[in-house]
Protein backbone atom coordinates (compact mmCIF):
# COMPACT_ATOMS: atom_id res chain seq x y z
CA UNK A 1 0.00 0.00 0.00
CA UNK A 2 1.34 3.02 -1.19
CA UNK A 3 1.38 6.21 0.91
CA UNK A 4 -1.52 7.87 -1.27
CA UNK A 5 -4.03 5.03 -0.77
CA UNK A 6 -3.49 4.77 3.09
CA UNK A 7 -3.92 8.56 3.47
CA UNK A 8 -7.43 7.70 1.78
CA UNK A 9 -8.48 4.83 4.06
CA UNK A 10 -7.58 7.66 6.73
CA UNK A 11 -9.73 10.14 5.63
CA UNK A 12 -12.37 7.85 4.53
CA UNK A 13 -12.53 6.08 8.08
CA UNK A 14 -12.75 9.72 10.11
CA UNK A 15 -15.42 10.99 7.27
CA UNK A 16 -17.40 7.50 8.49
CA UNK A 17 -16.69 8.33 12.27
CA UNK A 18 -17.64 11.83 11.84
CA UNK A 19 -20.75 10.91 9.60
CA UNK A 20 -21.99 8.10 12.73
CA UNK A 21 -21.39 10.78 15.01
CA UNK A 22 -23.76 12.90 13.56
CA UNK A 23 -26.39 10.11 13.07
CA UNK A 24 -25.95 9.01 16.77
CA UNK A 25 -26.37 12.68 18.19
CA UNK A 26 -29.44 13.04 16.74
CA UNK A 27 -30.54 9.73 17.68
CA UNK A 28 -30.20 10.25 21.27
CA UNK A 29 -33.43 10.35 22.86
CA UNK A 30 -33.78 13.13 25.37
CA UNK A 31 -36.60 14.18 27.52
CA UNK A 32 -38.66 16.90 26.30
CA UNK A 33 -41.42 19.17 27.36
CA UNK A 34 -44.50 19.59 24.97
CA UNK A 35 -47.27 22.62 26.47
CA UNK A 36 -49.89 23.00 24.22
CA UNK A 37 -51.88 25.32 26.36
CA UNK A 38 -55.52 25.21 27.24
CA UNK A 39 -56.71 22.11 27.59
CA UNK A 40 -59.62 21.80 25.00
CA UNK A 41 -61.38 17.98 26.95
CA UNK A 42 -62.33 18.34 30.41
CA UNK A 43 -61.83 14.23 30.34
CA UNK A 44 -58.39 13.21 30.83
CA UNK A 45 -58.46 10.34 29.04
CA UNK A 46 -59.54 12.54 25.67
CA UNK A 47 -56.87 14.76 26.80
CA UNK A 48 -54.26 11.85 27.03
CA UNK A 49 -55.68 10.27 23.69
CA UNK A 50 -54.94 13.54 21.69
CA UNK A 51 -51.08 13.52 23.56
CA UNK A 52 -50.80 10.06 21.68
CA UNK A 53 -52.47 11.59 18.21
CA UNK A 54 -49.90 14.25 18.22
CA UNK A 55 -47.28 11.77 19.04
CA UNK A 56 -48.22 9.44 16.14
CA UNK A 57 -48.38 11.95 13.80
CA UNK A 58 -44.60 12.53 14.23
CA UNK A 59 -43.58 9.16 15.12
CA UNK A 60 -45.42 7.13 12.72
CA UNK A 61 -47.28 5.10 15.04
CA UNK A 62 -48.93 4.69 18.04
CA UNK A 63 -47.07 1.78 19.63
CA UNK A 64 -43.81 4.32 19.23
CA UNK A 65 -46.04 7.04 20.88
CA UNK A 66 -46.74 4.87 23.70
CA UNK A 67 -43.61 3.98 24.03
CA UNK A 68 -42.46 7.99 24.06
CA UNK A 69 -44.92 9.44 26.32
CA UNK A 70 -43.80 9.58 30.01
CA UNK A 71 -46.23 11.88 31.37
CA UNK A 72 -49.43 13.42 30.35
CA UNK A 73 -50.26 17.06 32.00
CA UNK A 74 -54.16 17.05 31.31
CA UNK A 75 -55.49 18.18 34.30
CA UNK A 76 -54.73 22.17 34.49
CA UNK A 77 -53.64 22.47 31.01
CA UNK A 78 -52.94 20.24 27.93
CA UNK A 79 -49.30 18.88 27.72
CA UNK A 80 -46.79 16.09 27.81
CA UNK A 81 -43.15 15.05 27.99
CA UNK A 82 -42.34 12.22 25.84
CA UNK A 83 -38.43 11.15 24.63
CA UNK A 84 -37.39 12.18 21.80
CA UNK A 85 -34.74 12.78 19.03
CA UNK A 86 -33.79 16.68 18.56
CA UNK A 87 -35.32 16.51 14.69
CA UNK A 88 -38.56 15.15 16.25
CA UNK A 89 -38.69 17.95 18.85
CA UNK A 90 -38.13 20.35 15.77
CA UNK A 91 -40.66 18.74 14.26
CA UNK A 92 -43.17 18.86 16.79
CA UNK A 93 -42.86 22.82 17.52
CA UNK A 94 -44.65 23.21 14.05
CA UNK A 95 -47.19 21.21 14.68
CA UNK A 96 -50.63 22.88 15.28
CA UNK A 97 -51.83 23.40 18.58
CA UNK A 98 -48.11 23.37 20.19
CA UNK A 99 -47.44 26.44 21.92
CA UNK A 100 -43.41 25.09 23.41
CA UNK A 101 -41.38 22.12 23.02
CA UNK A 102 -38.53 22.18 25.50
CA UNK A 103 -35.24 20.31 26.64
CA UNK A 104 -36.28 18.92 30.15
CA UNK A 105 -34.08 20.52 32.86
CA UNK A 106 -32.48 18.96 36.13
CA UNK A 107 -31.88 22.01 38.01
CA UNK A 108 -29.74 21.49 41.56
CA UNK A 109 -31.88 22.59 44.70
CA UNK A 110 -30.36 25.08 46.89
CA UNK A 111 -31.30 24.22 49.89
CA UNK A 112 -33.98 22.14 51.44
CA UNK A 113 -33.59 23.97 54.88
CA UNK A 114 -34.33 27.62 54.63
CA UNK A 115 -33.33 28.23 58.16
CA UNK A 116 -29.60 27.16 57.45
CA UNK A 117 -29.91 28.73 54.07
CA UNK A 118 -30.80 31.87 55.88
CA UNK A 119 -28.03 31.55 58.63
CA UNK A 120 -30.82 31.57 61.25
CA UNK A 121 -29.89 30.27 64.94
CA UNK A 122 -33.20 28.40 65.28
CA UNK A 123 -31.88 26.79 68.39
CA UNK A 124 -31.14 29.76 70.39
CA UNK A 125 -34.25 30.03 72.61
CA UNK A 126 -34.41 33.87 72.57
CA UNK A 127 -34.06 33.64 68.44
CA UNK A 128 -35.86 34.82 65.56
CA UNK A 129 -37.35 31.10 65.34
CA UNK A 130 -38.78 31.72 68.79
CA UNK A 131 -40.19 34.80 68.41
CA UNK A 132 -41.70 33.38 65.22
CA UNK A 133 -43.71 30.91 67.45
CA UNK A 134 -41.32 28.18 64.50
CA UNK A 135 -43.45 28.86 61.94
CA UNK A 136 -46.32 28.57 63.02
CA UNK A 137 -50.03 29.58 61.55
CA UNK A 138 -48.18 30.96 58.80
CA UNK A 139 -48.90 30.04 55.31
CA UNK A 140 -46.43 29.90 52.32
CA UNK A 141 -47.68 30.59 49.01
CA UNK A 142 -46.59 31.21 45.32
CA UNK A 143 -48.16 33.51 43.47
CA UNK A 144 -47.71 33.08 40.07
CA UNK A 145 -48.45 36.26 37.65
CA UNK A 146 -47.60 34.94 34.58
CA UNK A 147 -44.94 37.36 33.63
CA UNK A 148 -42.42 35.70 31.92
CA UNK A 149 -40.01 38.19 32.31
CA UNK A 150 -39.27 37.47 36.26
CA UNK A 151 -38.45 33.40 34.64
CA UNK A 152 -34.80 32.89 33.12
Amino acid sequence: MDLRSGSSCTLLLILVVVVLQAISADATNNVYIVYMGEKKHDDPALVTASHHEVLTSILGSKDEALKSIVYSYKHGFSGFAARLTESQAEELKKYPGVISVKPNEYLKVHTTRSWDFLRVNYNRPSGLLSKAKYGKDVIVGVIDTGDKTLTR
